[in-house]
């Protein structure tokens, strides 16, 4: 039985198509769908309610994952923190959700805020930090993760670009030591970017990556492979 489990991004600009690719993740084999809200054309504060609504009910029961991917962070959506703000509470308190996705340069008044309000209604944090330039040493990946660890978040996610395979070996070094370190107390989603780092998505069971995302239509970040071909190297290495 593999461990890694699989999460798809719904990236759809529209409700039509963004629950057109709900329909198909409810019948697909990823365990996770994640809603990149910063990928929809239009964000109404009045709507959203009732599209998270929409998406949670066509999953059919898959668990949903809600992320807003600022522009800091390689997203979308504005960093402007009163709103990103106002969307991640409104889609933890909705009762919508399992996990959401908070990025580590919110804030720290509204970080804690939104982890306590998260454990509260059952919501896992994943505490995320990518860089789309470069990867640091390995000790510096590690020094990332061990700052996320210390907040209260449940998982810990950290993404780089590679520029050689170096960089992809420092991330996996990084996953692997990290997790003996800390002793399994957090979950872990860790990946080297691009076509250089794809062998960190499908390699989670053997370093410690307790995610890894895959796509059945867009992806949302480079170097995603599609879900069947995760499966079967998942299963192969297994």
């Amino acid at each position: 039985m593999r461990h890694c489990r699989i999460i798809v991004p719904i990236t759809g600009r529209d409700m039509e198509q963004i629950l057109g690719e709900v329909k198909d993740i409810a019948s697909s084999e990823a365990d996770i769908a994640e809603w990149r809200y910063d990928l929809k054309g239009e964000w109404k504060e009045e709507a959203f309610l009732s599209e998270l609504q929409q998406v949670s009910e066509t999953l059919g029961g898959k668990k949903l994952l809600f992320t807003i991917r600022t522009d800091m962070q390689g997203g979308r959506f504005p960093f402007e923190p009163s709103q990103y703000f106002r969307f991640v509470m409104g889609a933890i308190y909705s009762g919508r959700i399992q996990y959401v996705d908070l990025e580590d340069i919110t804030p720290m008044t509204d970080r804690q805020q939104a982890i306590s309000a998260s454990h509260m209604n059952g919501v896992k944090v994943i505490l995320s930090y990518h860089d789309f330039e470069k990867t640091p040493p390995a000790e510096q990946i590690l020094r990332k993760l061990r700052s996320h660890a210390i907040s209260s978040a449940d998982i810990l996610k950290v993404a780089y670009m590679p520029k050689s395979p170096k960089d992809v070996a420092a991330l996996l070094y990084a996953t692997a030591a990290f997790k003996e370190e800390d002793q399994e107390k957090h979950e872990l989603i860790t990946m080297s970017m691009g076509e250089l780092g794809r062998i960190s998505r499908v390699s989670g069971d053997i370093f410690g990556s307790d995610y890894t995302f895959a796509t059945l239509g867009g992806s949302s970040a480079p170097g995603q492979l599609p879900v069947e071909t995760v499966l079967k190297i998942l299963d192969t290495l297994q």
